[in-house]
């Protein structure tokens, strides 16, 4: 039975060490490199850069804003000094109009409505940054289910090689015997075919071994070979998590706060604008009415704008604030109550593997003893190879589970972590 368990764990760690070149690759390395080299994490970058130039634009609000104007025009009617006074009248002005025009304004206070609006972009660049992360969670969770496929790929491998061995073993001994005339030649052809068999579900598992290499390969953004062992340490676990690391509490309160200083720019919108302004131009009339020729022009002022009233827009602008406001607290207990739930339901999942773990060794014990037994019964033809080959493979169903509930709880670990926003 130890010489059995020991073979066993053996074959696993020749699998998982086969060659000198391949290394143990983690998940953390795994996860790390999915961050580094997915397309998404771009996003980040391409949003921090439109944040940017959004700012940039923001801030042109305080430079003078600069037009160039002109006109052409026929009036049917033009002013007249009136015929009392036509001796003293200038020269009539002509009903077609001529005027170019540079405008120039320059805002001196316009109620904090570029401050408050920069504060709005940043706050939107940084939800962005957060949705960035939160993305990153699915890709995480993709390269970790590829991962432990991969694992559990190996594991199944690993006893498939194990059982072909025992068998191939048995049936040197069963050929001998057939030879000595002790035993029918059914039991060896019985053990060959089945040896074929597990050859069969062999290749199979290669095959799938590969298609999930490559899978990681491609989350990952880097090749990883056919041979690299995974790692199977298992993580550390906290007595109590909360979830409170998770992204999307810090995307909660980001939009909260979006929520409050769009309630600031909503209220600086009706506050006093001040502005000077200034107009140089040529055209035919000028300012003076009475001369009918070309003429420069100009003038220079300042200007005071206040909407002081505009209907309750800007109170049921923030009437509707404080309602996003409170649909996001919502979103967020919400969010709490299953971050609550999934982590309530991943350790009774580490705990379930645990309870089945240890009567998957019982188990797995038991079979391996009776195998002893059925391998020297089969030598000495007190059974066929048909039943023991029954034998056998409710031995390597024990054994299998045993290293499937393994794999289960390890991958329960992780999820756990992930859950809690600690992955």
């Amino acid at each position: 039975m130890i010489k059995r368990t020991i073979l066993f764990l053996s074959g696993i760690f020749i699998l998982m060490s086969s060659s000198a070149q391949d290394t143990v690759l983690t998940l953390h390395r795994c996860l790390e490199l999915a961050e580094m080299n997915n397309p998404i994490r771009d996003q980040a970058g391409y949003f921090a850069s439109s944040s940017d130039l959004k700012v940039k634009n923001l801030n042109k609000n305080y430079l003078p804003d600069m037009n160039l104007n002109g006109d052409a025009h026929y009036q049917s009617d033009v002013t007249q000094v009136p015929t009392v006074f036509a001796q003293f009248a200038p020269e009539p002005l002509s009903n077609d109009w001529y005027k170019i025009t540079l405008d120039v304004s320059q805002v001196i206070y316009d109620g904090s409505v570029t401050k408050r609006s920069k504060d709005v972009e940043e706050l939107d660049n940084q939800i962005n940054q957060q949705s960035v992360g939160i993305d990153m969670y699915k890709i995480k969770e993709r390269v970790t289910n590829a991962y432990f496929y991969i694992i559990a790929l190996q594991e199944n491998k690993a006893l498939l090689i194990l059982q072909q061995e025992t068998l191939a073993a048995q049936l040197k001994d069963v050929e001998s015997g057939v030879r000595n005339g002790v035993l029918l030649a059914s039991n060896a052809e019985i053990l060959q075919a089945e040896l074929l068999k597990i050859g069969q579900r062999i290749d199979e598992t290669e095959i799938a071994l590969e298609s999930g290499y490559n899978i990681l390969s491609i989350l990952v953004g880097t090749e990883i070979s056919k041979g690299t062992a995974l790692d199977m340490t298992a993580p550390d676990i906290p007595v109590v998590l909360n979830g409170q690391d998770r992204l999307e509490y810090g995307l909660f309160s980001l939009q909260q706060q979006k929520a409050e200083s769009m309630k600031k720019l909503s209220s600086s919108k009706l506050m006093p604008r001040l502005l000077a302004y200034g107009q140089a131009g040529y055209g035919r009339p000028g300012f003076d009415m009475l001369k009918n020729e070309f003429d420069d022009f100009y003038t220079i002022g300042a200007r005071l704008s206040w909407n002081f009233w505009n209907w309750n827009r800007t109170k049921n602008e923030k009437s509707i604030l404080d309602l996003n406001s409170s649909i996001i607290s919502s979103n967020r207990d919400a969010f709490t109550q299953n971050i609550s739930i999934d982590l309530e339901r991943k350790q009774a999942e580490i705990m379930r593997c645990n309870k089945l773990i240890e009567k998957d060794q019982q188990i797995a014990d038991i079979r391996t003893s009776i195998m002893e037994t059925y391998s020297s019964q089969l030598k000495n033809g007190i059974i066929t190879s048909t039943e023991y080959i029954t034998e056998l493979r409710a031995e390597t169903e024990a054994l299998l589970s045993l290293r499937i509930h393994q794999v289960q709880l390890l991958r329960a670990k992780y999820d756990y972590l992930a859950t809690a926003g600690k992955l």
